[in-house]
């Protein structure tokens, strides 16, 4: 099974105003989480919510964005 990551972009009331699977399929799941948590350090704020299951990271302009991992 390969895995892919979608990116939401999120409003001030964290309703989804874009979503965006990346185009690369992962041969393994720790593969994208690996690719998820580089791409998230370069946000000023990030972290993961496990009872969710999704990653989330605040820009400088206030922008948010949330990362979760599907099968593909």
């Amino acid at each position: 099974m390969a895995f892919q990551i979608v990116e939401l972009a999120l409003d001030a009331n964290d309703k989804v105003v874009e979503r965006k699977v990346v185009p690369y399929p992962y041969q393994s799941r720790q593969e994208a989480v690996d690719t998820i948590e580089s791409v998230v350090a370069r946000y000023v704020k990030f972290g993961y919510d496990p009872k969710q299951a999704f990653w989330w990271a605040i820009a400088e302009n206030g922008n948010c964005r949330r990362f979760v991992i599907d099968g593909a």
